[in-house]
């Protein structure tokens, strides 16, 4: 395969994948930050070895996703870290090698766990599996699902061996623990990921690959929007815990509407902030108001959320896509006019329209006077600006109703709904003296075009139509010659 130094400088600023380097500052960061994280969420439990999140699972997603096996390393340390702390914390006084295979059963569970998921997205990306921001999406939210349920099983398994936890809990424990750790991949993996790639080329590279706007809104609209959205959900909280009734937490699901908000008006990073400071909030809540029965609800609620959050961000994107397709099927690419093929569907649809409604429909053909010869003495540049001209001219006359379609290199056809045969008539020759005036840069010659204009007869197809008046230019150019 041959490589040009332009393919070169395009890849070194192609984000490939997900990867930078993992210096050791930087991992013992990261171990220090999954250690606080899982202090937190060990503070919010609402069961035993449960949380509504738990936000080393996003740390760990997050730093796999970016650095590969690499960023598993500060993940393991701190796991160590961490199960040792916990059998100093209740007591538990193991046996050093029976603590050491414990820990290293636990860590490894959730760190192969995470591992799995997060390198299966890298390599997608890296070899160009999933390359926009809606497939991303749909690929993170499918692996997070798999890997939390991983993580979970596995976990339940070390603590079944280890003996902290009954068999007859399975279901219960394996559930909850399962949905809070989907929970942290959902709603913090993004923005861990963000901030680890912070002021960094691949960051930008990133925001420009995906199209994702970096454009804030004031901050003052943005923590508006922030408050409303807390408003309502500690007034759901406070209900939840002055009805006593775990069904009001099923209101949680309406509260996607602001979050929706927030992400169609504001950036990706402020639509991630807020998705995690609305989550906080919540863990916050059901520990403070002991809302142990609504928990659940809570977390699915949270992952539905932050599931439709993302798909939010990602719909200007395909809408902006989508219509970006349909403009170059539509359109020619040149002067912007409908191309052949859609002028003459849509033309049938309004032939189909005044046959059953009885209004009438002229077609207007204009033709530009050897056109080949000026792309043969001034350039196929100054022939493309003569096309680009003649059709911004004609568009500028039309009403809304009104259709333009380039028929041919040097042919533009209008189709004018409601429009007799006498004013068409009218109109084209007013459009070709406006015509012949057209100044164009680096013509030195006038322009010369001839018309046509015909009125459609019942039931006259498409094409006959277009014959019929290709054809009267056509003789119309020939008396011309004559004359």
């Amino acid at each position: 395969m041959n490589h040009s130094p332009f393919s070169e400088l395009r890849d070194a600023h192609e984000p490939r994948s997900p990867e930078q380097k993992l210096s050791w500052l930087r991992g013992v960061v990261i171990c220090v930050l999954w250690i606080a994280l899982w202090r937190l969420s060990f503070v919010l439990e609402y069961a035993p070895f449960s949380s509504i999140w738990y936000p080393p699972a996003g740390l760990s997603f997050a730093v796999t996703l970016l650095y590969g096996w690499r960023g598993a390393l500060p993940v393991i340390a701190a796991g160590y870290i961490t199960a040792f702390w916990i059998d100093a914390m209740y007591g538990f006084a193991s046996e050093p090698l029976a603590l050491f295979l414990t820990s290293t059963s636990s860590t490894l569970a959730h760190v192969f766990s995470y591992a799995v998921g997060a390198l299966f997205l890298r390599q997608f990306i890296r070899v160009h599996v999933i390359r926009t921001l809606p497939a991303i999406i749909l690929s993170f939210v499918a692996l997070g699902f798999i890997t939390s349920l991983l993580a979970a099983f596995f976990g339940v398994q070390v603590q079944i061996s280890a003996g902290s936890l009954s068999i007859f809990n399975l279901y219960e424990n394996w559930l909850l623990r399962w949905v809070g750790d989907m929970v942290g991949v959902f709603v913090l993996t993004p923005l861990f990921f963000a901030l680890l790639m912070w002021k960094t080329p691949m960051y930008s590279a990133w925001l420009r690959r995906l199209r994702i706007s970096t454009q804030p809104t004031p901050l003052y609209q943005y923590l508006l929007k922030v408050t409303v959205s807390l408003t309502l959900l500690l007034c759901l909280i406070v209900l939840s815990w002055w009805f006593e009734n775990p069904d009001v937490a099923f209101g949680a699901f309406f509260l996607v509407l602001p979050q929706m908000w927030i992400a169609y008006t504001e950036n990706a990073l402020r639509a991630v902030i807020s998705l995690a400071i609305f989550s906080i909030v919540v863990a916050l809540g059901a520990a403070i108001f002991a809302l142990s029965d609504s928990a659940i609800i809570y977390q699915f609620a949270i992952s539905v959320i932050a599931v439709t959050v993302y798909f939010s961000l990602a719909a200007p994107i395909m809408l902006s896509q989508s219509q970006s397709l349909q403009y170059q099927a539509n359109n020619d690419h040149l002067t912007g006019v409908s191309n052949r093929r859609y002028f003459l569907e849509s033309a049938e649809d309004e032939f189909a329209r005044s046959f059953k409604n009885q209004f009438p429909v002229s077609l207007v053909t204009f033709d530009i006077l050897g056109f080949r010869a000026i792309n043969n003495n001034y350039g196929h540049s100054v022939g493309d600006q003569v096309l680009v001209e003649v059709a911004k001219c004609l568009r500028s006359e039309l009403r809304q109703s009104d259709i333009i379609g380039r028929l041919s290199s040097n042919s533009f056809v209008l189709l004018m709904p409601a429009l007799t045969h006498d004013s068409a008539q009218r109109f084209a020759e007013h459009m070709r003296v406006k015509l012949n005036y057209l100044s164009i840069e680096g013509l030195k010659q006038p322009l010369d075009f001839k018309c046509a204009a015909i009125e459609i007869e019942q039931n006259e197809s498409v094409d006959g139509a277009i014959k019929r008046v290709s054809e009267l230019l056509e003789r119309a150019k020939t008396q011309s010659r004559r004359g």
